[in-house]
């Protein structure tokens, strides 16, 4: 059932919550070890995926009330929160965008615009667009939308490739066959091998710029959402102020990204790029599939446009107008991200006569509700370190050693930790454990708790090393 690293988070997990519970290291908050028990048991179940990261999310639920950290209803309440609903609003939306295949056609069309044929402005290309897409909707879905499109639009590449090889082979009057050929039909098998090699460039470039487009926004990674939920930031740390200052950092990542995949599966590369023919090809595929560019398509298009307006002007033309007599916000960013979606339920579909521009069948079908869950583990982690008084002991730990460190130390050392972690781990698990920690030593250290929140977060999103 289990495999060996499955097997190895297991046993840490429960070792470490036993240990935890028997050891009783922290004296002045006895419920306090008992938190830190259960919460190193759900850093080893996500880190090492022992079961579905999700199911593990409701660890928090199951045992805070039995080792009488905290109530039922109080840990409960942590599962559904304004974080949860801002999710529930970013996805809807990006749900739409696929529904309609509005990010096909726009990628199509811009290569049939820009004429495309050199591979290193192929991935320049695609990488653009998954950059910008990243942060406008996600990068999880951003990367499940453009994925299959470019392995069709590669595939045909290849088997142009191939007839291109036969044709040669026919006319020299060599003997194709699949496992290559002798003398130059060896040099003309390479062009398939070429375009394999551009084929695992584009895909991985699909996956870098996606992450890096995500590291943009707040609403573009998921470890963001538990850095907006952390309630010491979470009044701080808006759309567009995330926005502001992440990116930098994610266009200094993407345009190393594509030095990398250029130097490694572009540089010296015989293959000439993908034809105008095929592009027209999988194009005239849509068209069939979809027909013409609809009202749909525009409507779900300005919707997108609109909540990400409306989520970068509410700090500064919304929230201030809108809030009770002691000037306390009534607006946050999971209002402004279901407005949006709202109306996709409302406006008629053009297509499909008699049905809305979304569907619910349609985002049931692909909305995954187990990241609900996961965020609301986090959250109720965070609720369980306050509740058991983990957030002071913890703090009391690092107060003493914050001080020592200049910041570009402890941040240097934050982000190489974290860096190193999340090639091997999951970087949601990783980002799930750490961020209650920090918050809470921020908070009993008295620093900024963004010296330590924000290179966790982003540092988080850096899994580029392994799958």
């Amino acid at each position: 059932l289990w495999k060996v690293q499955q097997m190895l988070g297991f046993i840490l997990g429960v070792v470490s919550l036993i240990a935890f519970c028997l050891a009783r290291p922290v004296k002045t908050y006895p419920q306090a070890n008992d938190m830190f028990g259960i919460t190193a048991l759900c850093a080893c179940f996500w880190i090492f995926e022992v079961i579905p990261v999700y199911m593990t999310a409701l660890f928090p639920l199951v045992l805070l009330p039995f080792f009488r950290i905290t109530s039922s209803e109080i840990v409960a309440q942590a599962y559904w929160s304004w974080v949860s609903l801002l999710v529930v609003g970013i996805f809807v939306v990006d749900i739409a965008l696929e529904e309609v295949h509005l990010a096909r056609r726009v990628a199509l069309k811009l290569l049939l615009k820009v004429g495309v044929v050199s591979p290193a402005a192929l991935l320049a290309c695609f990488m653009s667009m998954c950059w910008l897409l990243a942060m406008l909707c996600n990068s999880i879905a951003v990367t499940l939308i453009l994925s299959p499109f470019a392995i069709g639009l590669l595939n045909a590449a290849e088997e142009q490739a191939r007839d291109a090889e036969a044709a040669e082979a026919v006319e020299s009057g060599e003997t194709y066959c699949e496992g290559g050929a002798r003398g130059q039909g060896q040099t003309r098998q390479r062009k398939v091998a070429d375009v394999q090699k551009f084929s695992e460039g584009v895909m991985l470039g699909i996956a870098f710029s996606a992450t890096c487009g995500g590291i943009a926004t707040l609403t573009g990674a998921i470890p963001h959402y538990f850095l907006a939920g952390e309630p010491i930031v979470s009044a701080q740390v808006t759309w567009s102020w995330w926005f502001v200052f992440a990116l930098p950092t994610s266009f200094v990542s993407v345009v190393l990204a594509f030095g990398v995949l250029y130097v490694h599966y572009i540089h010296n590369l015989k293959f000439q790029g993908i034809s105008h023919e095929s592009l027209e090809s999988d194009y005239d595929d849509l068209l069939k599939e979809v027909g013409p560019f609809s009202r749909d398509e525009l409507l779900v298009g300005l919707i997108q446009i609109a909540q990400v307006v409306l989520l970068i002007i509410r700090p500064f033309a919304i929230s201030p107008y809108i809030q009770t007599q002691y000037n306390s916000n009534l607006v946050n960013d999971s209002t402004l991200a279901c407005a949006p979606a709202l109306l996709l339920f409302f406006i008629p579909s053009q297509v499909r006569p008699g049905q809305a521009l979304l569907t619910w069948p349609a985002v049931h079908e692909k909305f995954d509700f187990g990241l609900l869950l996961l965020i609301g583990g986090s959250l109720a982690i965070n609720s369980g370190f306050t509740q058991s008084g983990l957030d002071i002991a913890m703090g009391d730990c690092f107060r003493e050693l914050i001080p020592h460190l200049s910041s570009f130390a402890l941040n240097f050392t934050i982000i190489v930790c974290v860096t190193l972690s999340v090639q091997i781990f999951s970087g949601i698990g990783i980002a799930a454990a750490l961020l209650p920690v920090m918050s809470s030593a921020a908070l009993q250290a008295v620093v900024n708790p963004l010296v330590l929140l924000l290179p966790t977060a982003v540092a988080s999103s850096f899994a580029f090393l392994l799958p």
